[in-house]
């Protein structure tokens, strides 16, 4: 056999070997991780600058890597059926058809791409010098394709898709974060600005429960006792029900009334209309609402009209910052460790909150989605509980400890972890100790 002879199968190795290249190359920039490689770029890592052209002209490389793959496969096709004819004759071209494909699909597809998906990085990072320079000599050919291509989505009307998902942001923060670009409170706050649009307007209110409000009837001298007490700037007023809710009063301007006309104060002259939304509000759409009108705190109603609560701008803001704490705010430990797996909580902390701070990880996330531990319990007893009532939730002892009216302050929360078990000699151990005494 001379050298000749050797060229087809050589040829057919290469074209198989470079349809590999050209589909681990799509997956592996399709799914690498770009921030990464903008630091390697920013670093003055070349093949990260390439890697990172390719992945900003993306379109461009993918006709490009398209047009190489089915030139690879449309050639290892063509030779394989020559070869096969000129060794076994034209009724050996359905068998070569079948071995090809499954060459193909192994060699050129499956194993370059599963390895690409697993080492997404490492492999854009080699095939991106190469690649550069194919997208360049085949520009005039990638351009007429582009171009068909959009067009062709115009014509159907293809919508724009986002080009991140917010799973796809959630993964970037967690490499940010942990590769120390990003402190843990910043990343936090980032999250929160994620998760905001997602929360509705009854995740975040005070409950009527909870609810400190000024009868219409109430004397003068009530109204200032009241006030006293509370040390809020505004407060709702109603009249007969706390579902009637006439207006809102800002306390600054009845003080000042309350000065001026010497205790001679009409209150329902003074107060601000008031303004309702529904349980279902989302809270950016309520906090643009609120700050285009200049409203600072709402009356959140439920499916029937009646009061749930109210929710102020404070309370909106607290879901992306955290806490803020006025200078009357008394500071309140919302989660204690007791010692012996026991931790007192607030009523009004977040499930969720709560068991990390156990670092008990045994519940369902989604069901405790912005549920609060007094919420939570409630859901349980399915009625207004006492203090010194508990219930079992898998290996949690859950007891009210504190009531405020129908409001549950305080919860003792007892975690028993299973115990492992004892090992086999352990046992024996104890047992021929336990013999021992009886023979005593």
């Amino acid at each position: 056999m001379d050298g000749g002879s050797w060229l087809p199968y050589i040829l057919l190795v290469l074209l198989i070997l470079g349809g590999g290249y050209f589909a681990g190359a799509e997956i592996s920039f399709a799914s690498f991780n770009k921030i990464r490689l903008r630091n390697y770029a920013e670093g003055g890592d070349r093949r990260a600058k390439k890697a990172l052209y390719i992945s900003n002209h993306f379109d461009k490389a993918l006709t490009t890597l398209l047009i190489g793959n089915n030139l690879m496969h449309i050639g290892c096709a063509s030779l394989a059926t020559l070869i096969a004819t000129r060794l076994w004759g034209v009724g050996a071209v359905a068998y070569s058809t079948v071995v090809i494909t499954v060459v193909v699909f192994l060699i050129s597809e499956m194993i370059p791409k599963s390895f690409a998906k697993a080492y997404s990085e490492r492999f854009a990072l080699s095939v991106s010098g190469s690649l550069y320079f194919l997208m360049k000599i085949l520009t005039p050919i990638t351009f007429l394709f582009t171009s068909i291509s959009k067009l062709a989505s115009k014509l159907f009307g293809k919508k724009n898709e986002p080009t991140v998902t917010e799973e796809e942001l959630y993964e970037i923060i967690d490499t940010i974060e942990e590769e120390g670009s990003l402190s843990e409170d910043k990343s936090d706050l980032v999250r929160s600005a994620l998760e905001f649009a997602d929360i509705t307007v009854q995740d975040v209110l005070t409950s009527r429960v909870d609810l400190v409000s000024i009868d219409a009837d109430m004397a003068e001298g009530e109204i200032l006792s009241l006030i006293k007490a509370q040390k809020y700037s505004r407060l709702p007023v109603y009249e007969d029900t706390i579902d009637n809710i006439i207006g809102i009063l800002q306390i600054r301007k009845y003080l000042k009334n309350y000065v001026r006309f010497q205790g001679n104060v009409h209150l329902k002259d003074l107060l601000d209309e008031p303004h309702f939304v529904h349980k279902s509000t989302r809270i950016d759409d309520l906090l643009e609402e609120m700050s285009r009108k200049k409203l600072h705190l709402a009356i959140v109603t439920d499916d029937y009209g009646g009061t749930m609560g109210i929710v102020t701008v404070e309370d909106i803001l607290e879901e992306l910052v955290g806490e803020i704490w006025d200078e009357d705010d008394e500071v309140v430990e919302e989660f204690v460790k007791i010692g012996g797996n026991r931790f007192e909580v607030s009523g009004d902390l977040l499930v969720e909150d709560a068991f990390e701070e156990m670092e008990y990880e045994n519940y369902d996330e989604e069901a405790f989605s912005h549920k609060t531990m007094g919420g939570w319990a409630l859901d349980h007893f399915e009625f207004i509980p006492h203090e010194g009532d508990h219930f079992v939730y898998n290996d949690l002892m859950v007891t009210i400890t504190k009531m405020d009216h129908q409001r549950i302050v305080k919860l003792l929360i007892k975690w028993t972890p299973p115990v492992s078990p004892e090992p086999q000699e352990s046992i024996k151990a104890n047992l021929i100790g336990v013999d021992l005494k009886h023979g005593q």
